[in-house]
């Protein structure tokens, strides 16, 4: 996408986007994947992630970035207990609770994720997104802590 498509679509400056496309790009985050020319000469630059998915290390970013992706994970993690026909047994657990099992299982995206670096994308990153989670989420419900947790919740359902 262009710095102008991203503005449009996020609802932003193109100057406020500019910025951060630049803190991306110096990050190694995103890349230039084409420069294409208008008719009046302007050059306009799609930009592309670096990779098929990125996963964030909670341990390395601020504690204020980081409720923002434990709140986010929460998001997730709700959708899972209603999938399993949970989410009223989630509204039981206390929010200090839920906040420990999202900084958990953020932690196991980023282990499970670093386990598939190596491996071929497939053409359809939705799929390679849906099989870590799966098993990040796998492993969350093996640590005891969690287990329990899920077992409670089902024999409550």
């Amino acid at each position: 996408m262009t710095e102008s498509q991203l503005s449009e679509k996020l609802g932003l400056t193109k100057a406020a986007v500019g910025y951060h496309l630049h803190l991306l790009m110096d990050a190694g985050l995103i890349r230039i994947e084409k420069v294409e020319a208008e008719e009046h000469g302007i050059l306009q630059k799609y930009y592309s992630p670096i990779a098929a998915l990125l996963i964030i290390d909670p341990d390395h970013m601020p504690k204020d970035i980081q409720r923002y992706f434990i709140r986010t994970q929460l998001e997730h993690l709700r959708g899972v207990f209603s999938v399993f026909q949970l989410y009223h047994c989630a509204s039981k657990v206390s929010s200090k609770t839920m906040e420990k099992l999202a900084l958990a299982m953020l932690k196991l995206l980023k282990a499970v994720g670093q386990k598939h670096t190596e491996e071929e994308a497939p053409e359809d990153t939705e799929t390679l997104r849906v099989n870590i989670y799966a098993e990040a989420l796998a492993n969350l419900t093996k640590q005891k802590e969690w287990r329990t947790l899920f077992q409670k919740s089902i024999k409550e359902n």
